[in-house]
């Protein structure tokens, strides 16, 4: 008989991986998980918890001159969302599910810091997200900060020279109305912008994602084309 329990203290695989949602951003400043597969979810950050709230936000990486090595980094989608996630009936069509990911994921935290561990049989790399919140005892306001850090480390598993592109996407997930929105490149960055207005001055919201690497190139326009072309 196999064994399916999972032992104190050690990383989470397979279906121990399913509902995973480990909370990133500061105390009382609003929240986005990180799943044991290393999607993002649960994102809250308009003042109130919005449960289940899984934006079209990924990572992905390329490695040039290889077939089939282009992946979204995360390890397999839970069979659960596939049946219990709203829209899923008719295909998904809001969500990154469809798109090729990793094949293996493994989850180890130790607060404040949660690590997932990525393989893939096509992807020449030994892959690792670190997902972590500012907190410092003592120091309320720091721990308080409306940061959330996301880490990807890739190690070359091969004796050769290995070229790949990482990238980070996202739909303008703060929009609320068809007028004003935007999407703004930033320093090292992009920034998802929704304007307030007389009636509704509390639709206003920001998120900014910013890279630590001055060399990088941002593209705010996704290929627009037809139904879903600009994902694919």
């Amino acid at each position: 008989m196999a064994d399916n329990q999972r032992h104190y203290n050690t990383p989470y695989t397979g279906t121990h991986l399913n509902r995973i949602a480990f909370p990133m951003g500061g105390m009382g400043a609003g929240m986005i998980c990180l799943e044991g597969t290393g999607a993002f979810s649960h994102v809250s950050i308009r003042g109130h918890m919005d449960f289940y709230n899984e934006p079209e936000i990924y990572a992905a990486v390329h490695i040039k001159g290889q077939s089939n090595a282009s992946k979204v980094l995360e390890g397999p989608v839970p069979e659960w969302k596939y049946f219990g996630t709203a829209g899923t009936g008719n295909g998904g069509r809001n969500t990154v599910y469809g798109l090729p990911r990793c094949g293996d994921a493994t989850f180890h935290t130790c607060f404040p810091f949660a690590t997932v561990g990525l393989h893939d049989d096509d992807i020449p790399l030994k892959m690792k997200i670190t997902g972590w919140s500012p907190f410092v005892p003592g120091d309320s306001d720091a721990s308080s900060l409306p940061v959330a850090g996301v880490e990807y480390k890739f190690e070359n598993t091969t004796n050769e020279v290995v070229d790949g592109v990482y990238s980070f996407h996202a739909t303008n997930f703060m929009s609320t109305a068809t007028e004003g929105h935007a999407v703004r490149a930033t320093r090292n960055g992009f920034l998802l912008w929704q304007p307030g207005s007389e009636k509704k001055p509390w639709d206003q919201g920001a998120f900014s994602a910013v890279i630590d690497e001055p060399d990088i190139c941002v593209d705010c326009s996704w290929f627009r084309g037809g139904w879903f072309d600009s994902r694919t």
